[in-house]
């Protein structure tokens, strides 16, 4: 076996003597006499102060804070009467305007209802107009039935030349002429009257009427006339003109026909435009009324009025 060296023991049981102590409590007092000691009494002077700033602070920061809040209290406070000054404008406004809506509504009310009774006596008058055009319309038939029945034996002579120093001879003279060239033996008492139609000085032929004592003879002197212009066409002969009213000079065709009211001698000029243009065949009048024919074989129309005609192209 090896040889271990082995380290004394210790010493458990140490123990300190008074004279001991003493010499240790001598030994850290001397210590402590170089020991530099802090001054207790200004660090004391310092907590005070800074006990003494806090509460400033908190004051001024208070102050402040107060001072901030009343600013924007204040500003806060100013916008508000701003808005509410604002809101009271418009409130205003909105009152004055509704004021106006409903002054506008009353007078649109009130506008409306005299558009209304406008509407209705137009109305009215409306109703009165048709009835007054329907009777003005019905009189002026009967104007036209009591003329046309006082032409019920009259003829018109259309385009004879006038005559210089012309007298109501010299007419009944021209119409003894035409009769005898048309073949009718007729005397004297059998023509009522000849008269000229009034014209314009400068022109120089007008129509002639001959008012005959009878229809027959009215119609017959009629049916004369048609039958020599169909003879004339045949034989290529000249038709009826001045020379066979005993007139001199220039020869002037002339034309005889009813004598037609002025209503049915425009509806007569209208109804021979119609013939012309819907290509019908016949056009003609009959004891002053108008008529039309399309065709050979096809009844004859009664032309009454313009709107008839009218009418009779829309079909």
């Amino acid at each position: 076996m090896p040889n271990v060296t082995r380290s004394p023991p210790l010493n458990k049981s140490l123990s300190l003597s008074e004279s001991d102590v003493n010499r240790i409590t001598a030994t850290i007092e001397g210590d402590s006499e170089h020991v530099t000691q802090r001054d207790s009494k200004r660090r004391r002077v310092a907590e005070d102060d800074s006990v003494t700033e806090c509460p400033d602070l908190r004051v001024i920061i208070r102050e402040e804070l107060k001072i901030m809040m009343n600013t924007m209290q204040t500003q806060q406070n100013s916008r508000l009467d701003l808005i509410e000054k604002r809101i009271n404008e418009i409130k205003s406004q909105n009152d004055t305007i509704h004021k106006k809506n409903l002054d506008i509504e009353h007078s649109i009310e009130f506008a409306t209802a005299k558009l209304d009774e406008l509407q209705l006596t137009i109305t009215h008058l409306e109703a009165e107009r048709k009835e007054m055009t329907l009777q003005i319309t019905n009189i002026g038939d009967k104007c036209d039935n009591l003329e046309r029945l006082s032409r019920k034996t009259s003829i018109q002579i259309r385009q004879v030349p006038k005559q210089k120093g012309e007298t109501k001879t010299m007419l009944f003279e021209m119409v003894r002429k035409l009769s005898a060239t048309l073949g009718i033996n007729m005397v004297n008492s059998e023509l009522r009257d000849v008269y000229r139609v009034p014209t314009k000085p400068d022109q120089s032929n007008s129509a002639i009427v001959a008012e005959f004592s009878s229809t027959l003879l009215k119609e017959s002197f009629l049916t004369a006339t048609r039958n020599h212009r169909l003879s004339s066409i045949k034989s290529k002969t000249e038709q009826l003109n001045s020379s066979h009213l005993g007139l001199g000079g220039p020869k002037a065709e002339v034309y005889i026909s009813e004598h037609l009211t002025p209503q049915a001698s425009r509806l007569f000029y209208l109804a021979r435009e119609f013939r012309k243009e819907m290509e019908y065949a016949y056009c003609w009048t009959a004891n002053g009324l108008v008529y039309l024919r399309k065709k050979q074989g096809d009844p004859f129309i009664l032309v009454r009025s313009e709107a008839q005609l009218q009418l009779l192209k829309n079909k």
